[in-house]
């Protein structure tokens, strides 16, 4: 009886479990999500090298018996190589955080110098090994690219020498040291294809006051610099979820061909060899300056072929960029400013779409700008408005946000004639500028592009 109850139980069990198996065989699998249906993984770690230029500005106050010199913008401008590595993760939709370290090392070169009968004092300053510990933080604009905004804390060696003479006594000093502070800045990174992917980067660093060590020399530094770089990404460490929305896809069959208008608003530095004769004082110096900037500028594009376009454009800038000398004898103070107030520019653009809505460009063309100086000595001053002209070249990267509006990053550097500029003073300057644009192309997204249409 025993027996035959628990018989009847298991055929029982089994039934039950039959009838259960055709639903739970008809149930479908677990499904993979691949990982391109939420873009590419920014979650991982990753390693890449660098290239660009910048320069480095520097107040500081030389004095001897009888002259006292201020240089409020001593300058020196340079290439720069760097490399670095980094990890990023993933939050949200649209949001990557991310720590990266860097090594760089610039050739910023700058050099003052001022004499008066009786008495003269040169400095020489040069920047070499640097280094930075970062964190950032991003949004995704598209799927492959990335805005984001970059701080942290930054060391840089100075080597700095010197020798001053008066009243018969001479000395001189040479020394390195290592000054510390922030850097911070904005940058834009791009995907290119496999585990490649591009960036452009600008940022200011401010290292405070020290005192040149041997000296009384107080020295105030900062340096403004741009970077391109190529960064290898070890793929994706995050899993996409099922839960996790999609990011948007990016815009498809985008037509860059049209015009398009915009404002922009960044920074900028600008140096240059100025010599200055005064009565009995002279003065040399590589100047050094930095400001704000505000731009508004408007072009036109023709995309030739579906990955690649050349266009025109035009822009109008202005800026505060401005350095100062001052040379204080006995017999009086002699003084002289340079301010670079506005500038425009008109250039041609050649571009490549590794992705049909992000742009990596370059332009070049031709530029002038308006140096508003003054200059004063015992008995004497004078003010004037001087047009520099030059040429301007450098990089950029635009990506479509949504609709016509597209955001763009750029720096470009341009190099001005030398000439007068005041009575007795000569100069050639040069401005390193980076900016931050939001523009809006009349026609972007809608149909394919010209070549495709011809096509």
């Amino acid at each position: 009886m025993y027996r035959s109850k628990t018989g009847r139980r298991g055929w029982l069990i089994l039934g039950l479990l039959l009838a259960a198996s055709p639903a739970a065989a008809q149930a479908p699998p677990p499904v993979a999500i691949p990982v391109s249906d939420f873009g590419p993984v920014w979650t991982g770690f990753y390693v890449g090298a660098a290239f660009g230029g910048g320069g480095a500005t520097n107040t500081l106050t030389a004095s001897t018996p009888g002259l006292s010199t201020t240089f409020d913008g001593v300058g020196g401008s340079g290439v720069l190589g760097s490399v670095y590595g980094g990890f990023d993760y993933r939050v949200s939709q649209r949001g990557v955080l991310g720590l990266l370290a860097e090594l760089t090392y610039s050739g910023f070169q700058g050099f003052a110098s001022a004499q008066v009968p009786g008495a003269n004092a040169n400095v020489n300053l040069n920047t070499g090994l640097g280094w930075a510990v970062l964190a950032r933080a991003g949004i995704l604009a598209t799927p492959a690219t990335l805005l984001y905004l970059v701080g942290g804390y930054a060391g840089q060696n100075v080597h700095s020498d010197g020798f001053a003479s008066a009243g018969g006594q001479a000395a001189s000093f040479s020394n390195d040291q290592t000054v510390n502070g922030w850097t911070i800045g904005p940058g834009f990174e791009t995907m290119l294809g496999g585990n490649w992917s591009a960036k452009l980067e600008y940022r200011y660093s401010q290292f405070g006051q020290t005192t040149l060590a041997g000296t009384n020399i107080p020295l105030t530094t900062s340096n403004q610099a741009v970077r391109a770089g190529l960064s290898y990404r070890f793929g994706g460490l995050g899993v996409a979820s099922s839960d996790a929305p999609a990011t948007p896809p990016a815009p498809t069959n985008v037509n860059w061909t049209g015009v398009y208008a915009g404002v922009a608003g960044g920074a900028g530095a600008s140096f240059g060899r100025v010599n200055a004769v005064a009565g009995p004082a002279t003065a040399s110096f590589n100047s050094g300056s930095q400001a704000l900037l505000g731009s508004v500028f408007a072009g036109a594009d023709y995309q030739f072929a579906p990955q690649a376009l050349v266009g025109v454009m035009g822009d109008l800038t202005w800026t505060g960029l401005q350095a100062t000398l001052n040379i204080a004898t006995p017999g009086g103070n002699t003084y002289l400013t340079a301010a670079v107030n506005r500038q425009w520019s008109v250039m041609g653009r050649l571009g490549w779409l590794p992705t049909p809505s992000t742009l990596l460009y370059g332009a070049a063309g031709y530029s002038e700008a308006n140096l508003y100086s003054t200059a004063a000595a015992p008995g004497a001053y004078t003010s004037r408005n001087t047009a520099f002209g030059g040429f301007t070249v450098g990089p950029g990267v635009e990506t479509v946000v949504t609709g016509g509006w597209t955001t763009r990053l750029e720096y470009r550097y341009t190099q001005f004639a030398q000439q007068d500029f005041a009575p007795g003073v000569s100069m050639q300057p040069a401005n390193h500028t980076i900016r931050a644009g939001l523009s809006y192309k009349f026609g972007l997204g809608g149909g394919a592009s010209s070549a495709s249409a011809a096509n």
